[in-house]
């Protein structure tokens, strides 16, 4: 073992001692600080939902699951913007048909989720409103360790932008560790 240790020692002597500026400078944005590389304690999970997110994939469940205790904190926000735009649009009687329509499957997915998460050994809450789906995810996630957050979050995925730009805004305006899937 001693010579190979030797050799590789005569073959990259002082390779990183001379490079090791040039890099830390080129590529310091990508390198991890000493605390960033602390892997944070996770007890609440903000698992946002909305009509765009049709399914959770069981991957999931298994990455959650990995945080014992965790409780899981599922959230069904119907946009606001979009009721007020019928309401005023069509009339208030079809702004109200909309959200009925929007808690009837919010309840239904929520329920769904929630079993599925029981079923993996999560334990999980519900909550529905509406909001507006940006701005409240992102005041919710300040009292979570960890945001789980569906890449067609706010709209539909398509084959030019596998990521909705909801999706993509909150995830990188939100100080919370984050998981896109």
């Amino acid at each position: 073992m001693g010579y190979y240790t030797s050799l590789i020692q005569r073959k990259f002597k002082d390779v990183v001692g001379k490079r090791y500026e040039s890099v830390l400078r080129e590529y310091g944005e990508f390198l991890l600080s000493e605390e960033e590389m602390v892997v944070p304690e996770i007890h609440s999970i903000l698992l946002p939902l909305d009509i765009f997110v049709k399914e959770i994939p069981p991957s999931l469940y298994e990455v959650l699951s990995a945080y014992e205790g965790a409780r899981v904190s599922l959230v069904y926000i119907t946009d606001a913007q979009v009721y007020s735009v019928i309401s005023e649009v069509l009339s208030a009687g079809a702004g109200e048909e909309f959200m009925r329509k929007k808690e009837e499957y919010g309840h239904v997915l929520l329920n769904q989720v929630s079993g599925e998460l029981a079923a993996a050994g999560i334990e999980s809450t519900q909550r529905m409103f509406t909001g507006h789906k940006g701005e409240d995810i992102e005041k919710l996630a300040s009292s979570h360790d960890l945001v789980a957050l569906a890449k067609s979050y706010g709209s539909e995925k398509t084959e030019h932008y596998p990521i909705s730009p909801l999706a993509i805004r909150i995830a990188q305006r939100l100080k919370k560790p984050t998981i896109l899937f």
